[in-house]
């Protein structure tokens, strides 16, 4: 089961077709769980790693991801070649991760970039790993053409990732 968490206030409408999109990617129940407070104290922008560390804890089972979703804007991430805008975040093979909707009006407008966004995201709790093809979303995203890209999965990656699912059912 997928668990979105929203952060911030997002259209019930717009929750419901984003859970929609997962569920059509992954084959497993998506459901907008609620929304949670940011812990008080917390900058913008965000940490994405302290996010997902100081988040109160949400009722999920063993193998169940959980996605926060948030409208604020995520740090950027230090990296050897410089600085990444960050869209998300995601601790590889974990069960926590958190994306956000930042620069766009509402969740529709931003519609496909965030849901792919959240594809690549829960990939990489799943395992998967960056995929060379553009179409996909385990592309690398911080490559110009990802946000223009639908959220769906190669063959590749969407075999890999029923297989994972698979082996954490059993």
């Amino acid at each position: 089961m997928i668990r979105v968490v929203t952060l911030d206030s997002y259209d019930d409408k717009q929750l419901a077709k984003f859970s929609r999109t997962l569920y059509t990617a992954f084959g497993v129940g998506s459901e907008h769980t609620g929304q949670f407070e940011l812990p008080s104290g917390m900058p913008e922008p965000l940490d994405a790693e302290k996010v997902l560390d100081a988040v109160k804890g949400v009722r999920a089972y063993k193998d169940d991801k959980v996605l926060y979703l948030t409208s604020r804007k995520l740090k950027e991430r230090e990296l050897p070649s410089g600085t990444a805008p960050t869209n998300g975040f995601s601790r590889f093979g974990k069960d926590k991760a958190i994306i956000t909707s930042a620069g766009y009006k509402d969740l529709e407008v931003g519609y496909k970039p965030v849901a792919r966004h959240a594809l690549h995201q829960l990939g990489h709790l799943w395992e998967l790993h960056h995929c060379l093809d553009p179409r996909c979303s385990m592309y690398p995203p911080w490559t110009p053409s990802f946000a223009q890209g639908e959220p769906t999965f190669c063959t590749f990656c969407r075999e890999k990732s029923e297989q994972k699912i698979r082996l954490a059912k059993s």
